[in-house]
């Protein structure tokens, strides 16, 4: 039986509304915009090549839904009793020293006490390297898929000359200096495949593309997620405590107080970047949260990608994934060893795409129809986003 035709409840993005986003400076209440614009986008896409393959804004809407989270914070509640149990068990290997600095707070409290002051300013520092990261991306391919949902639809969407109207939005040049070559190879991709009747074929071209934005959005994305990772515990877990020292009064020159406590901050340290590490390597989708540092689970118990992506023929393609996939034709190996590092991400990448660029789930809102007229009135909503 055909599945029934997606629901298309709001038209497609103007570029005035896309770049109205991207002014917003309410970081929370800009991602959920930003991350409906996706849905909207994804829906839209759907109707110019068909609805068997998502193209990168179908996964691009559960990422950015996911970055909301540390946005708004969520998480703080529970990262900072993961991290007030860890500090417990790295402060059993220090000395009384430290304890008597800390007087009637003793060693645990005092220390705990410190580590719950600094880790409000360390997440400030995450939610706002993450929300930078979650604008940048949106600010070059949210106007990108509107200019080829306006050029790409009507009588003319297959011809030459709409796909070098879109081409011309974009700079030539290598990644490394600022160009956009990758894009430009994707918008050719999603352009061919407009016109493949064959649905292998056309998996492909919209694999292709997918692959080809998201290795340069995951480039782009390499400074705000390693600020996101080495947001700095220990400059703040000091600050903290020299703070609380000086209003003990205590008797010794400051040096030797980090000299004192700087090994105890850097296991502290440590200890954040894991959980970090941890929490960044998620990625919400429909009825699952993915642990990106575990392999991307095979799509069935029979086969680990969708038959018109099983085997893969196209040459383009085939080199790319030589260039971004450890473990080809199988999701096993896929999981990301160091989410700091580009290949690792894409190594993933890659087999997450593939494997679910026919799940029909990812075509879900990721909002409810009250959340959205609460955030599009400036609103934040209620429930759970």
């Amino acid at each position: 039986m055909a599945p029934h035709p997606l629901p298309r409840s709001w038209p497609p993005p103007t570029y005035a509304e896309v770049e109205a986003i991207g002014r917003m400076e309410d970081a929370a209440l800009r991602n959920l915009h930003i991350t409906q614009t996706y849905h909207v986008l994804k829906v839209a896409f759907a109707g110019l090549l068909g609805e068997a393959d998502q193209s990168w804004c179908g996964f691009s809407t559960w990422a950015s839904k996911t970055a909301g989270t540390f946005i708004r914070k969520e998480m703080v509640t529970a990262l900072e009793r993961d991290m007030l149990s860890r500090a417990e068990s790295v402060m059993r290997g220090f000395g009384v020293t430290q304890a008597r600095l800390l007087g009637s707070w003793g060693l645990p409290s005092g220390v705990a006490t410190v580590l719950t002051r600094a880790l409000d300013p360390v997440m400030s520092a995450v939610a706002r390297h993450i929300a930078h990261g979650n604008l940048l991306v949106f600010q070059e391919l949210g106007p990108l898929y509107t200019a080829m949902l306006e050029h790409f639809t009507g009588p003319q969407a297959t011809s030459p000359a709409a796909l070098e109207r879109v081409v011309a939005l974009l700079k030539p040049g290598p990644l490394e200096s600022g160009g956009q070559d990758l894009l430009i190879r994707a918008v050719r991709a999603y352009h061919e495949a407009l016109g493949l009747t064959r649905a292998k074929d056309r998996a492909e071209r919209v694999f292709l593309a997918n692959a080809l934005v998201g290795y340069h959005e995951q480039v782009r994305l390499q400074a705000p997620i390693m600020g996101a990772l080495e947001a700095p515990l220990k400059e703040l877990f000091l600050d903290q405590l020299r703070e609380l020292l000086r209003a003990r009064g205590a008797g010794m020159p400051e040096t030797w107080l980090l000299a004192l406590f700087t090994p105890l901050a850097d296991r502290l340290e440590r200890c954040w970047r894991e959980l970090m590490t941890r929490e960044l390597m998620t990625m919400e989708l429909p009825g699952r949260t993915l642990r990106l540092g575990e392999d991307i689970p095979a799509l069935t118990a029979a086969a680990d990608f969708p038959p018109d992506l099983l085997k893969l023929e196209h040459p383009e393609l085939c080199a790319l994934l030589q260039q971004l996939d450890r473990t080809p034709d199988d999701t096993a190996g896929s999981a990301a060893r160091d989410w700091g590092s580009v290949k690792d991400r894409m190594n993933l990448i890659v087999d997450l795409f593939r494997s679910r660029q026919q799940d029909r789930s990812l075509y879900q809102p990721p909002f409810t129809q009250a959340q959205v007229e609460a955030f599009q009135q400036g609103r934040m909503p209620t429930g759970r986003l």
